[in-house]
């Protein structure tokens, strides 16, 4: 085709040559039409696939840009509140402890100020599954009805000792002893069952399992909150994620990137490893389990690699530094999910140089999505996010980016919908918007019994 292009090309220069100005142009024009079609016929055109993936594709960036648009069209109050997961009073009936008037300076004043996720420990969990599915429901209708975005609700129900769960759901030993114990297949139908049961409930994700790999540094701390040895941790891990991720269950990994035997409640974990130990035993857990999870929660440890000169994060706790959770995390280990920090009230960083009104921007600084608390108040730490976000736009962008990180995995997890604002015709790419997921489920005794059962029977099997 380009040779036959090319003679046509001479011989309409060679009239060029010896004509007249006005049938010059008029072959001008025949020549652009020619080399137009020529251009046309070796453009290569797109298969039907390729196409739909074309299509796909601006389907997603509408998505996302519908949660972009979202995020922004939020009040303050209510983008800073989806930041944090707290801890909240009660077993009966859900009510707010603070109003929004604290991140203003008048805390009498607002509306209720209510956390994008909740925590609930024991004390927040009745002996009666209709009456526990009551009580969480009741945190829904209470956001809802002062037009809030619902949160997820979770709680720590790793096994064992770690067990908020223990008077509801059926046994669930701690995963050293689950590892020790039960086949793969029994493990997976172990966790299965439980999943089933917590989704009964009313729970969207579970703060487990711990996929750190147990070694003389850190058995003292994790104790039986590990699988074991590197085997059993990918292994076990890996069937305990996907059996709850399967049910509709978010897991959260722990602790990245691990811990010493020092107990961060009261102190800071120091880490001291080779490069290759590192990436053996503490990095590879993580990089192996982080595709199937929703989430993960980082240490506080300081990190040092003792044979790796460029490294120079040695005196930042993980959970505030940028090293560990975006250059990491985000851009090495490509993980998309959820990223939570430690409890920012805990000994490790108030006692270290890191008072929690410290803490909380290091955190989203660091590229933290959610700032977890065992405390019922945030607004005062809440408030010093507001502030500097109001002072700095780069930081209010990185509050943006974890905002949406929230309400992306709150699509996810049912709570929210994206749904199609205007109908497309033909080929035209759709509007998207979110919005709150309006059906809630009842409890099913029934099926609430047969999965006790099921947990139950696999004991005996």
């Amino acid at each position: 085709m380009a040779f036959f292009a090319l003679i046509l090309y001479t011989c309409f220069m060679k009239i060029f040559m010896r004509v007249s100005v006005p049938i010059c142009a008029k072959a001008l024009c025949l020549l652009c039409v020619v080399f137009s079609l020529f251009l046309s016929s070796c453009t290569k055109k797109l298969t039907p696939e390729q196409i739909e993936l074309q299509r796909k594709q601006a389907i997603e960036q509408a998505k996302d840009k519908a949660v972009s648009d979202y995020v922004s069209a939020l009040p303050r109050e209510v983008k800073i509140s989806q930041l944090f997961l707290v801890n909240i009073e009660g077993n009966e009936r859900y009510h707010a402890v603070e109003k929004t008037g604290v991140l203003f300076g008048k805390p009498e004043s607002g509306s209720p100020l209510v956390s994008g996720g909740v925590l609930l420990f024991s004390y927040n969990i009745s002996n009666d599954p209709l009456e526990t599915h009551e009580y969480i429901s009741s945190i829904r209708d209470f956001y809802i009805k002062n037009q809030n975005i619902p949160p997820y609700i979770s709680v720590d129900q790793e096994g064992g000792y770690v067990n908020r769960l223990r008077s509801l759901t059926s046994v669930l030993w701690a995963e050293k002893k689950v590892a020790d114990t039960f086949s793969l297949d029994g493990a997976a139908q172990l966790y299965s069952a439980q999943a089933r049961q917590m989704k009964n409930l009313g729970f969207h994700l579970n703060l487990a399992p711990v996929i750190e790999v147990e070694n003389d540094e850190n058995k003292d701390f994790l104790d039986t909150r590990s699988f074991g040895n590197l085997e059993k941790v990918l292994s076990y891990g890996k069937n305990c994620v996907l059996a709850y991720e399967e049910n509709q269950i978010a897991t959260v990994l722990k602790h990245f990137p691990g811990n010493s035997s020092t107990d961060p409640h009261s102190g800071l974990p120091e880490i001291s490893v080779t490069k290759k130990e590192f990436e053996e035993y503490y990095l590879a857990p993580f990089k192996n389990l982080l595709p199937h999870a929703s989430a993960v929660l980082m240490s506080h440890a300081r990190l040092t690699i003792t044979d790796d000169e460029s490294y120079t994060e040695s005196e930042i706790p993980a959970c505030l530094s940028p090293y560990w959770v975006t250059q990491v995390l985000r851009n090495q280990l490509n993980f998309t999910g959820l990223i939570f920090s430690d409890d920012i009230f805990m000994g490790a960083l108030s006692k270290n140089g890191y008072p929690p009104e410290k803490a909380v921007v290091s955190a989203i600084e660091a590229g933290i999505n959610v700032i977890m608390l065992s405390e019922k108040k945030f607004g005062s730490v809440a408030k010093i996010l507001l502030e500097t976000a109001t002072e700095k736009p780069e930081f209010a962008k990185k509050i943006d980016a974890a905002v949406e990180q929230v309400i992306r995995y709150k699509i996810k997890a049912g709570i929210l919908d994206i749904k199609e604002a205007e109908s497309a015709e033909n080929d035209e790419i759709p509007q998207f918007t979110v919005e709150i997921h309006t059906d809630y489920p009842d409890f099913d005794l029934y099926t609430f019994h047969q999965d006790y059962k099921a947990g139950t029977d696999i004991f005996y099997e």
